[in-house]
């Protein structure tokens, strides 16, 4: 059987390029983190497992902490 993957799976390849190109990682390693499972309202659909949903919002937060951490530290005066 052949499947499709949903619109979440093609926006998370996306936002994986994205993060690739802006982050200066490795956009493999992303592309072998994603996990996948049939849609239960659709079988011949894979979707992001919700696990793995939840990790890469977590990802996000560290990411914007760190960007957040940088900023801070280039605008403190040098003393």
């Amino acid at each position: 059987m052949s499947y499709k993957i949903s619109d979440s799976v093609a926006m998370r390849f996306i936002q994986i390029f994205q993060e690739a190109v802006l982050l200066g990682i490795d956009g493999a390693d992303l592309m072998r983190q994603v996990r996948l499972i049939i849609d239960e309202s659709q079988p011949d659909t894979v979707t992001l497992c919700p696990e793995y949903e939840k990790q890469v919002i977590e990802m996000h937060k560290k990411y914007l902490e760190d960007a957040e951490m940088l900023q801070s530290s280039k605008t403190e005066p040098i003393n």
